[in-house]
């Protein structure tokens, strides 16, 4: 295994103080120390650099853990390395009920890419230099090897094993306040490049010859801005502190919590609304430059039961007025020159069809009530999905919507919306009018005809009279309202989430295989002239205008199918922190996951296609994508916007507005560096 190296470029020598400051554990002086919040504190501060400590369990993996024991954290009482992975964070934190210890991997999931690192792997009686070593690299290399990290250690035995074991990865010696070593002779014989040293032993001596040796000279635990005025003015690179986001204010540090504005290119901005399954998001987009100013929210949801789950129809539309209120504070004074809206195509409600009041819940399309319905089909089931280009499943609204209307009374000229475009025609005051993106996922759209069809609808025991009309994806559905913009902007396009994504990575007319990996995960590529679609793959339009059809869209669906899960108590994380751990504790889960993307992928691309550009969550999931480039034979490609769906719904809106293009697909795609080299 060969690990990176190359990135540990020492700061100039006039680098500003703030610069300079690394996060101690996270920010211990407002959460508990080497945890989830404590971190995510840090990244949430913008720190330069977080330091933590990895120990040993009983189980040959590494806890994020400072003293022999967590008695400190959780009240264990027993050392860590008498103790499974899983009996160390099967105990809550006694400040933080709801939180626990993490594993390395765990927190390489959360920092890793997000700032510099500082792993300080801790010596452990009986358990040799090799051991550690090997674990720690055994858990670099799950989490696809980041490159801007240091390992630090108060053992030279520990250095030297990792040094012979991976050569390219950075070391550091931590000089403790009575060790009677010599910090710059020890580093120099253990061949690290850094000294991490107790503030109480640095002067301009030490310092100096450090440099002499080619070493850098780091310090710790600083907290007062005079100590570390002094001892930058001593040439110490990096100072180690318990609360960095006080100690940066004090030095004259900008607090990124106070950019409450930005300042975008010059020129026309689009706006996006975008309506996801967890989260709802606004951003604007600048033609040229990508996305220069976004919000977001948690999306709201409900589960009132097994099986179901809702959202409040209300409390979406209030929670994209937020997220709109919140792009526009960022931006005082402009006025975006068109707007698209996007999202989750399938989870639908019934409406009043005068004031679109909700009469019922928004019912998710991960919600599961609808699977009798589906079974009714029976051998008319394939015969149908010829007609609708989509398999018959509990997920479409249509069968959705009848659970629902078999649920509730409704009147009798209630209408059927999914849940995007309602809120589309609630911002706007408009009549909703589903485009065909969204109407194919009701399973009630004719493929071919991309008009409602009364055969579909009559094996659904629906009536056509319920659904509102379909209307172009391109086209004017009034105009959303915006601060100081009397009239609003004008809402020209309305878009599903994978749509959106494939355009935001391969373009309106692209051909490429794509992958866009978030709740689901999603193979997607357009269909070639007379293809008949490969077995499974959901068929769905790209887009349309009044007086053309773009592409259709072929769909191959993994989805991380629910488990047990590792048997821990379970406390909200994101998805790659939630990866990682499975990973590590052998879940085969992630693996699953990450065949089925494999596959997906190679039946979807041609024999001219070498390469597979990659966006979504996944971006933020390093476990996940180390999982993915090893299964591949494809070259993967990242986006380097994450958020893909909301660049094709900008780019899109231009095409509706005439606005020229010019952001490069995903925001311009990176091969990923191979090792040994520095990233691009």
């Amino acid at each position: 295994m060969t690990l990176f190296r190359g990135t540990l470029v020492p700061l100039p020598g006039d680098a500003p103080l703030p610069a300079r400051l690394v996060a101690h554990r996270g920010v211990p002086a407002r959460h508990p120390e080497n945890t989830g919040p404590s971190f995510r504190a840090a990244l949430s501060a913008d720190a330069p650099a977080v330091e933590l400590d990895a120990r040993p369990t009983a189980d040959g993996l590494l806890v994020v853990l400072h003293d022999p024991d967590p008695a400190r954290l959780t009240g264990e009482t027993r050392a860590a390395a008498e103790l499974t992975a899983r009996e160390l964070l099967a105990r809550p934190l006694r400040e933080a009920p709801a939180e626990r210890l993490l594993l390395l991997d765990e927190a390489l999931a959360i920092l890793a890419g997000r700032t510099f690192l500082d792993i300080e792997l801790k010596s452990t009686p009986g358990i040799p230099p090799a051991d550690l070593a090997g674990r720690l690299l055994a858990a670099l290399e799950r989490a696809r090897s980041p490159q801007e990290l240091v390992v630090t250690s108060d053992d030279p035995a520990i250095l030297r094993e990792l040094r012979a074991r991976a050569p390219r990865l950075a070391t550091g010696f931590v000089g403790r306040s009575r060790d009677p070593r010599d910090p710059v002779a020890t580093a120099v014989d253990a061949a690290a490049e850094v000294i991490v040293v107790n503030r109480l032993r640095v002067d301009g001596e030490l310092v100096r010859r450090a440099r002499g040796a080619g070493l850098s000279t780091w310090t710790y635990t600083v907290n007062d801005p005079a100590e570390a005025r002094r001892l930058a003015e001593l040439g110490v690179e990096r100072l180690v502190t318990d609360d960095l986001p006080t100690l940066r204010e004090a030095l004259g540090g900008d607090d990124p919590g106070s950019r409450e504005t930005v300042e975008p290119p010059a020129g026309d901005l689009l706006l996006v609304v975008d309506l996801g399954s967890s989260t709802t998001k606004a951003a604007l987009v600048h033609p040229a430059a990508g996305i220069v100013a976004r919000a977001s929210v948690p999306t709201p949801v409900r589960r009132p039961a097994p099986g179901r789950v809702e959202h409040d129809p209300e409390a979406i539309l209030a929670a994209a007025r937020e997220v709109l209120q919140r792009v526009a504070e960022q931006v005082p004074g402009r006025t975006p020159r068109a707007a698209a809206v996007t999202g989750q195509r399938s989870t639908c409600l019934w409406a009043a069809r005068g004031d679109l009041l909700p009469l019922t819940p928004a019912v998710s399309w991960q919600d599961r009530r609808a699977e009798p319905l589906v079974r009714e089909l029976g051998p008319r089931a394939e015969e149908l999905r010829a007609i609708a280009g989509l398999p018959p499943a509990p997920a479409w609204s249509g069968f959705l919507a009848r659970a629902l209307r078999e649920e509730t009374p409704l009147p009798r000229d209630a209408l059927l919306v999914p849940l995007v475009p309602w809120v589309a025609a609630r911002l706007a005051v408009e009549t909703p009018a589903p485009d065909p993106t969204f109407a194919n996922r009701t399973f009630l759209l004719d493929a071919e005809r991309l008009a409602w069809s009364s055969d579909l609808a009559r094996a659904l025991g629906l009536s056509l009279e319920v659904l509102p009309p379909v209307r172009p994806t391109l086209a004017g559905r009034g105009w959303i309202p915006w601060p100081g913009a009397p009239g609003g902007v004008p809402l020209l396009a309305l878009v599903g989430d994978q749509q959106a994504a494939y355009v935001g990575l391969a373009g309106p007319a692209g051909t490429k295989p794509v992958l866009n990996v978030g709740t689901a995960g999603f193979a997607m590529r357009t269909r070639r002239k007379g293809e008949r679609p490969p077995e499974g793959a959901r068929l769905a339009p790209l887009w349309t205008t009044g007086t053309r059809r773009g592409p259709d869209l072929l769909e191959l669906v993994v989805h991380e199918e629910p488990g047990e899960g590792p048997g821990l108590p379970r406390e909200p994380v994101d998805a790659a922190r939630d990866a990682a751990l499975r990973l590590a504790l052998g879940d085969p889960l992630p693996v699953r996951f990450a065949e089925g993307l494999a596959r997906a992928a190679h039946r979807l691309a041609g024999p001219r296609d070498l390469s597979v550009p990659v966006a979504g969550g996944i971006l933020a999931s390093p476990h996940l994508l180390a999982l993915l480039e090893a299964l591949l034979d494809l070259q993967v490609v990242l986006a380097r916007e994450r958020e893909v769906t909301l660049l094709g719904a900008a780019r899109l809106a231009a095409v509706a507005a005439k606005l020229p293009w010019s952001c490069p697909p995903g925001g311009g795609l990176s091969i990923p560096s191979p090792p040994g080299t520095a990233p691009r």
